[in-house]
């Protein structure tokens, strides 16, 4: 069998350019697609207790934290421990106030949210009672899903 001789093929170099820019688009689709569901399988709680600032207050100290949502998920605090204790072990000594003025002297019903993307502000009153001024107080929230976000302040 004998070919037509004005027939003409494909340059080995544009084939090859071809290939590449295919393979190229085919990968960045896929990149974009597996990243997307990554970050919605994957999702991360990622919380930053940015500010802490401790202040004399009558007969105890008021310490105002500023917690920053920077995952891409809602959080809900459950629980406070001070000094690895829960607010419960202090027997009212110690309370919780959330931005709404909420008062927690126990984690029982405590569910305090803070949304993806925005800042929440949180007071804790120390009673003097067991608490001395130079005192460094370890204050840990803890949220529904498990996460323990730590912050050390010093009682002036």
């Amino acid at each position: 069998m004998k070919f037509p001789s004005d027939l003409k093929a494909i340059s080995t170099v544009l084939a090859t350019l071809i290939i590449v820019a295919v393979t190229i688009t085919v990968t960045v689709a896929f990149t974009f697609w597996f990243g997307g569901l990554t970050g919605v399988f994957m999702g991360w709680e990622r919380l930053e207790v940015s500010n802490a600032v401790a202040s004399q207050s009558g007969d105890g100290w008021n310490i105002t934290f500023e917690i920053v949502n920077r995952g891409i998920w809602d959080s809900t605090f459950t629980g406070v421990l001070v000094n690895d204790k829960p607010l419960d072990a202090y027997s009212g000594d110690i309370a919780l106030i959330d931005d709404d003025g909420n008062r927690y002297t126990s984690i029982g019903g405590m569910s305090i949210s803070v949304k993806a993307g925005s800042t929440l502000k949180l007071t804790i009153w120390i009673k003097e009672d067991g608490f001395k001024h130079g005192q460094t107080v370890s204050i840990t929230f803890q949220s529904s899903r498990g996460g323990s976000f730590p912050r050390q302040v010093y009682l002036p």
